[in-house]
């Protein structure tokens, strides 16, 4: 939703790249969607939810008008991160409930329940943790892999233009 500072230089919003990253590419048929997390962590009001999802949103009838399948990921888990707050975990987790219940994309992969501590789901469990809180390790983006579903990548094609 928001262009970020930092690596790389533009870092450019999930909306402002869409189109380039996605969109524009010939033959594809289905989009693998995984944003929200930065939105939270740069969000000075925490205006809650609603923000974050019309931006998911948007970004999936952009896809559908263009005949697109989309397949979105729930939000992983971050305490631990500096960025982590009691409040921005209800955010996160208010998400991934319209998610879950099938009101934001076509199909989910669910990272957020692979990947969670069982002792603590507020966390990245520890192995699948990079150490910064926020990113998966290799062994985290491996079962990311392992949970993804292939058959979500069925059914999509291109509309005709």
């Amino acid at each position: 939703l928001a262009d970020g500072l930092g690596r790389p230089a533009e870092n450019q919003s999930g909306l402002g790249r869409f189109g380039r990253d996605a969109l524009s590419r010939t033959d594809v048929k289905v989009v693998v969607i995984d944003l929200g997390i930065n939105d939270i962590l740069r969000d000075p009001r925490l205006d809650g939810p609603d923000r974050i999802l019309a931006g998911l949103r948007t970004l999936v009838r952009e896809a559908h008008a263009r005949g697109l399948k989309v397949v979105g990921a729930t939000l992983m888990p971050f305490k631990g991160h500096r960025g982590w707050t009691p409040a921005r975990e209800a955010v996160r987790q208010q998400i991934n409930a319209e998610i879950r219940a099938g009101r934001v994309y076509d199909a989910v992969a669910d990272f957020d329940k692979a990947l969670r501590d069982p002792y603590d789901p507020r966390r990245l469990r520890p192995d699948y943790d990079s150490g910064d809180h926020l990113h998966p390790s290799d062994l985290g983006f491996a079962t990311m892999a392992k949970v993804f579903d292939l058959r979500t990548l069925k059914g999509g094609g291109q509309a005709e233009l």
